[in-house]
């Protein structure tokens, strides 16, 4: 049981990486799975909505089993969604204090050590995956599991681990399976080494391959049925066009992939001669990241695409950093324990607990960075979420929007159908080459560019702001009945039913 000074710290830091970071409900990630929620207790809803319909055409799915979670909340959802953010955060936060603390005699250095991972360091890691996400999503929730998982097998309660790894994967696929292959492979090393039992083994593997593992076959056969799209071209959109911030190692920030670098050798150095198991997990999580990085970006081979292996480097960039503060504190803080003796901790935990939420409440236009506080009420005074609101109200329940490229609030503030985004892209191989193609017509970019990703933000902004007639008339034809725009680009044709400060309405 933690104490009351670890539980204030957690709320504390997650008040912190709210001020810095925001707070999303029904934006950004959750795009793809709170509308898919509204749709199962729903079917009338999203009709003609191409990303739920195709993700739909796949059961299970990989948003199938916290869909479901959600689903008997479906009238309580924007409460639901904020006190699981604050609880897989604060669980998190605990589990990260607990592993950290095995490592770090002082407690605020340990504490510092989680501070610099999650704020600073938030986005050092490969493929542009984190501990914490500012709204929540499937993958919050499994990454707080799975860092009990992490401890447990720590203290060699296997076990236990292998079932919080399997409920973590079913909540996420990839977040549970791939710390999944590394502790296996670990635990394989031991075996050899005479350290473990095989039976312990045996038992690990066969809780997670009689729970999750038949989850996970059952998901890969529903995303491999037979299609005329080839391999060559599924990555070519899937992975290079779509998701290369995610998959391709040459498309990541130079600097970042150098950090992170760092952190991984400074992990070697540290636990080299402090923890033969977690020694061992780097050792194999580089070695897999190195494979992947063979068999994405020079085989372009699917099959381990899939894997998005580069989650395990969530889980390395933070014992980079616990290793950086454990060397420090040997060299600083050996002889002295005046950190440990300090009695007014909970006063500067609540201080800073009431400053980070004046700030959140009275002062975020004075912060010198932009972040979305889509809190309750505060969302209110969100553009693009007012006028999802007005939508709801004054549009056909069978309506079909085309919308700009960064907008995701549509879906689910407006509950109506998109033609086409390029956020929610469904991975299911029927669907992959439509979805290419309409993106191609809505927003006149596709697999050939030479840029990808979202830094195709300004061609598609400049491309959909200026349709013109024929254009329209075209998706007009094959089913689009409306267009959200912003308000200084009228489209050619259409409308205006709706507008606020920045945005506008045109039915076509």
């Amino acid at each position: 049981m933690k104490n009351k000074s670890s539980i204030l710290f957690a709320v504390l830091v997650w008040s912190l990486l709210l001020v810095r970071f925001g707070y999303r409900f029904g934006t950004g990630d959750q795009v793809e799975l709170l509308p898919y929620t509204l749709y199962l207790y729903d079917t009338t809803l999203y009709e003609h909505d191409f990303f739920i319909q195709g993700l739909n055409a796949s059961v299970p799915n990989e948003r199938t089993v916290m869909a479901h979670l959600l689903l008997p909340f479906v009238n309580h959802l924007e409460l639901l969604c904020f006190l699981l953010q604050f609880l897989s955060t604060i669980i998190l936060i605990l589990g990260l204090e607990t592993l950290a603390r095995r490592f770090i005699q002082h407690k605020y250095l340990a504490w510092f050590a989680i501070l610099a991972a999650l704020i600073p360091l938030n986005d050092y890691t490969l493929g542009n995956v984190e501990l914490y996400s500012e709204c929540f999503q499937a993958s919050a929730l499994a990454v707080a599991i799975v860092v009990w998982a992490i401890n447990l097998f720590l203290d060699r309660k296997y076990l236990v681990a292998s079932v919080l790894l399997s409920l973590a994967t079913f909540i996420q696929l990839l977040e549970g399976l791939d710390v999944m292959l590394v502790l296996s492979a670990v635990l394989l090393v031991a075996v050899i080494k005479k350290e473990v039992s095989l039976k312990n083994v045996i038992s690990f593997l066969s809780i997670y391959a009689i729970t999750s593992g038949v989850y996970l076959v059952l998901i890969f056969v529903q995303k491999n049925v037979s299609s005329e799209i080839s391999n060559q071209e599924l990555f070519k959109i899937l992975f290079e066009f779509r998701h290369p911030h995610h998959f391709v190692f040459s498309s990541f920030p130079k600097f970042k992939t150098i950090v992170f670098a760092l952190l991984a050798i400074s992990s070697v150095i540290f636990f080299r001669k402090r923890s033969s198991t977690l020694f061992q997990f780097i050792l194999v999580s580089c070695a897999g990241i190195i494979f992947y990085i063979v068999a994405v970006d020079g085989l372009h081979n699917i099959l381990i695409g899939n894997f998005q292996f580069y989650k395990i480097t969530q889980w390395l960039k933070l014992l980079g950093v616990v290793s950086i503060v454990g060397l420090a504190e040997g060299l600083l803080f050996k002889k002295t324990d005046w950190l440990n003796q300090l009695k007014f901790e909970t006063g500067i935990l609540l201080t800073g607990l009431l400053a980070s939420w004046l700030v959140i409440i009275c002062f975020q236009s004075i912060l010198p960075y932009h972040v979305r506080f889509q809190i309750f009420g505060l969302k209110e005074k969100d553009d693009a979420v007012s006028i999802c609101e007005q939508i709801k109200m004054n549009t056909p329940k069978d309506a079909v929007f085309i919308q700009p490229f960064d907008n995701t609030e549509l879906k689910f503030h407006a509950q109506r159908s998109s033609y086409v985004e390029f956020k929610a892209n469904v991975r299911n191989k029927l669907f992959v080459r439509e979805w290419a193609n309409r993106v191609e017509e809505v927003f006149h970019v596709n697999s050939e560019m030479k840029e990808k990703g979202f830094t195709l933000q300004q061609k598609e902004d400049g491309y959909f702001y200026h349709l013109d007639k024929t254009h329209l008339d075209l998706l007009k034809q094959k089913g689009v009945t409306h267009i959200l725009t912003r308000k200084e680009f009228p489209p050619a044709e259409g409308t205006l039913i709706l507008s606020n400060n920045t945005y506008a309405v045109y039915q076509l």
